[in-house]
């Protein structure tokens, strides 16, 4: 018998003889009121706990002499604040974890806390993998979490409650993260000089010069186009490395639920602009500008690291993923495009509210600890004491990371950073983080990607989120949830996908194979699926 039903058990009796005594005084009942509504600091757990985490690890990683994925400066920092002590199962590069982490779920040798996305959320909330969080969310969450939930309409706590228990603390979907923009040397552009690409063609162009005129100047034809990911062409979200900017530009959104010209349910990935798509990424491969190795790469991030590859798709956020290619040259200058389709629009599908879970393992003793990390995660994220000040969030060695902000905070952001560095805004009117990302771009104009740490957070905000301002034409989600028939098919459906797309643009299958794979993925649940999701949006 567990703990909590032998407290049940405990509680009933003690229900059951307070009934029947007539010993039983006002003043008792008071006292244990008194105990039950005790105040708790939000911020900081009574007694260290000891809580079990994994890690995907970029392999630049830079650790200072003595540090270790699970001893840092950021781990003690996080200790010394929350009595949150960090334990790390295992870590994986990026391309390598979240193969990992399923397997782990498949087991149930899951880790005390882990951050998941929609999909894993449901599948482990739907096999009682998970602690309700419910109680402990009411009694811990600071007031700055509950804000920037409420400019949700608390869309993201409806996302993380599973048959009426909250079961996850959900990061809110920065709706930055939907484009997907094409991160390109500048350098290599200005030496071969070329402009910028906006639309397939160009883009084409510009990868065939990179391939073939010795961009880096080492005299050898070694250099790569753009780079690709061995996991997902075309990732929901801001993935790195995907081709998720090719497949909007001939208005195709895979993986993701959408309503066609006629108004109905259709999957992103069925579409024929996804044909399209597949065809002009096919092409490209074998013509030799995307890298060759891709589908067998486990670390496209070393390739870009070390000089070799000159362009690839990802988030605003990107620059933090680029601080290895700055360090190792700091004359590589990174910019951010977007690729228009045939009619001259940026196309992109926006984001669910919740863009991931931070979930607790079923019968973790401390759930508690899970929000007060969330809570000392948010206040330094935007008002960091004078140590936190110098720890920039989003870094890997946090030991989980998750997102609690306005749906538009990066554009927001965005034109705070430009004030101040304008003078139109003072600096001490910032928050916390911006106060330090101000410093920083101070920093960086001084002395130009002298300092990678420097670099990285405001050229992402300057950069990054400065490509949001251009008009873009946003496709709205209509299902981000599961079904019955997702349940129990989605795995082998993606499974379908993913090997359908992968053998077409690698050239083992023709891209008429295309049309097969939309038979046979409505035909083994695809339609049922439609289906049930045309009826739950009714509702």
């Amino acid at each position: 018998m567990n703990v909590k039903k032998m407290l049940g058990l405990v509680l009933a009796a003690s229900l059951i003889f307070t009934g029947c005594s007539s010993n039983s005084t006002p003043e008792n009942t008071e006292g244990q009121a008194a105990v039950d509504n005790a105040p708790v600091d939000p911020f900081r757990l009574p007694e260290p706990v000891e809580v079990k985490v994994t890690k995907s690890v970029l392999p630049d990683l830079d650790l200072k002499d003595g540090e270790t994925i699970e001893d840092n400066e950021y781990t003690q920092y996080v200790f010394d604040k929350t009595n949150f002590k960090t334990k790390v199962m295992w870590y994986a590069s990026s391309t390598d974890y979240d193969q990992k982490m399923q397997l782990a779920v498949a087991s149930n040798d899951t880790p005390d806390m882990m951050v998941v996305n929609e999909t894993m959320f449901r599948a482990m909330a739907a096999s009682d993998q998970l602690e309700d969080l419910t109680d402990v969310y009411e009694k811990y969450v600071s007031p700055e979490i509950k804000k920037f939930y409420a400019a949700t309409d608390n869309k993201v706590i409806d996302a993380a409650t599973y048959d009426g228990k909250l079961l996850a603390l959900p990061s809110v979907g920065i709706q930055a993260d939907a484009p997907s923009m094409l991160w390109v040397r500048q350098d290599w552009l200005d030496k071969l000089g070329l402009k910028p690409p906006t639309n397939i063609e160009e883009l084409k162009a510009m990868l065939k010069a990179f391939v073939e005129k010795d961009p880096d100047g080492d005299g050898t034809a070694n250099t790569i186009g753009l780079t690709g990911n061995n996991v997902n062409l075309s990732a929901v979200g801001g993935g790195l490395h995907d081709f998720k900017g090719i497949f909007n530009a001939f208005n195709a959104y895979p993986q993701t639920w959408v309503k066609d010209e006629s108004g109905k349910v259709v999957y992103g990935s069925t579409v024929p602009g996804a044909k399209e798509a597949l065809g002009v990424i096919r092409d490209m491969y074998k013509e030799g500008l995307i890298d060759k190795e891709f589908a067998l790469r486990k670390s496209p991030d070393e390739l870009v690291a070390s000089g070799k590859a000159g362009a690839f798709f990802g988030p605003w956020w990107t620059p933090w993923a680029l601080t290895g290619s700055v360090k190792n040259d700091p004359k590589a200058n990174w910019q951010a495009y977007m690729i228009k389709d045939k009619k001259g629009k940026v196309n992109i599908a926006s984001l669910p509210a919740a863009q991931s879970y931070l979930v607790v393992k079923k019968g973790f003793e401390h759930p508690e600890a899970a929000v007060v990390y969330a809570n000392m995660y948010d206040e330094v994220s935007h008002t960091p004491d004078a140590e936190g000040k110098k720890l920039i969030v989003g870094h890997s060695l946090w030991p989980l990371t998750m997102i609690t902000d306005y749906p538009d905070a990066a554009t927001n952001k965005h034109k705070l950073l430009v004030d101040a560095l304008a003078g139109k805004v003072k600096p001490e009117e910032l928050d916390g983080e911006m106060q330090l990302v101000y410093e920083q771009a101070l920093k960086d104009k001084a002395n130009p990607r002298v300092n990678a740490d420097d670099w990285a957070a405001p050229h992402a905000y300057l950069v990054g989120a400065g490509v949001l301002k251009q008009e873009m034409n946003a496709t709205d989600p209509v299902f981000s949830a599961s079904t019955k028939t997702m349940e129990r098919r989605w795995a082998n459906l993606q499974k379908l996908e993913n090997e359908t797309f992968f053998k077409i643009v690698l050239g083992s299958l023709e891209l008429d194979a295309f049309d097969t794979f939309v038979e046979d993925w409505k035909a083994e649940g695809g339609s049922t699926i439609i289906s049930e999701i045309e009826e739950e949006i009714k509702k």
